[in-house]
């Protein structure tokens, strides 16, 4: 069994991009992974000792960094060292994103369809795609293969919402059973979910980003004080060095949902039914 961990970025009211966002892998590469990971942590030169790395707490000074007075020197250094240990481990970025306000700009027909195949809403939308790209790896690894998979725990609305769209997917789309198991943990317990957390806080600025320049916003993107966006492609270049590891990443905007409408008129959806 493969496992993946994820972590939803962009979930509060008015956020431009929903994204959801982690890593996939074999378990020996996890077990590597958290020794890694906690070794960087644990670094005695550090101002405090982290329960755990949050990435938005991090570039802005929040939470444990602020209690520990943090620099900003160190805290670009942790970053570092930690996107540095996510390129050795042999772990494979995964993401969905969705520009929100995409649902308010298609057509009311268009709108009705979606909703009733359960994709007529960000968090439907971006569950729905990460769970295929999830299942895109599972099948390049071998047909009986399965994964499981560890959402950060969030919120209990979040949680009964996965909950049941995981649920659904598993009883109805085509390969859907290789979706074997779903689960929510504390990321101060699993560090692949802190791992998730890091990957989904620069997709969250990437993605804006890209999307900013793609309609010519007059009031473009503007990234924090924090160079996230450079350490953060640098990551994914060098993870894409290797094929094993290179980042699959999907950014859905109004051209596509209006294709993905089209597609759902005409039938052209995998359910299960439609694989017999």
């Amino acid at each position: 069994m493969l496992h993946a961990y994820m972590d939803p970025s962009g979930t509060h009211s008015g956020s431009p991009i929903l994204s959801i966002s982690g890593f996939i892998a074999e378990e020996s590469k996890w077990l590597e992974f958290d020794q890694e990971w906690t070794a960087v942590l644990e670094q005695s030169h550090w101002p405090s000792k982290l329960s755990r790395f949050h990435a938005f707490d991090c570039v802005h000074c929040e939470g444990e960094f602020f209690d520990g007075r943090w620099r900003f020197a160190e805290r670009l250094a942790l970053y570092g060292d930690l996107t540095n240990v996510i390129c050795q481990c042999g772990i494979r970025p995964i993401s969905a994103s969705v520009v929100t306000e995409c649902f308010s700009q298609i057509s009311q027909e268009d709108l009705d369809l979606l909703q009733e195949v359960r994709l007529g809403t960000p968090i439907d939308l971006v569950f729905q795609s990460i769970t295929q790209q999830l299942l895109a790896c599972v099948s390049h690894s071998g047909e009986s293969e399965t994964v499981g998979v560890l959402f950060d725990q969030d919120d209990k609305r979040r949680e009964d919402d996965f909950s049941e769209l995981a649920e659904q997917y598993m009883a109805t789309y085509f390969l859907g059973d290789h979706f074997a198991a779903y689960g929510f943990g504390d990321s101060r317990k699993f560090t692949p979910l802190q791992a998730a957390d890091l990957l989904a806080y620069g997709t969250h600025h990437y993605s804006q980003m890209f999307e900013s320049f793609r309609v010519k916003n007059p009031s473009p993107y503007r990234g924090t004080d924090f160079p996230v966006i450079p350490a953060f492609h640098n990551m994914l270049v060098r993870l894409a060095e290797s094929p094993a590891t290179s980042p699959d990443g999907k950014l859905t905007s109004l051209p596509q949902l209006q294709e993905l409408a089209r597609k759902v008129r005409n039938k052209e959806t995998i359910t299960r039914a439609a694989a017999l």
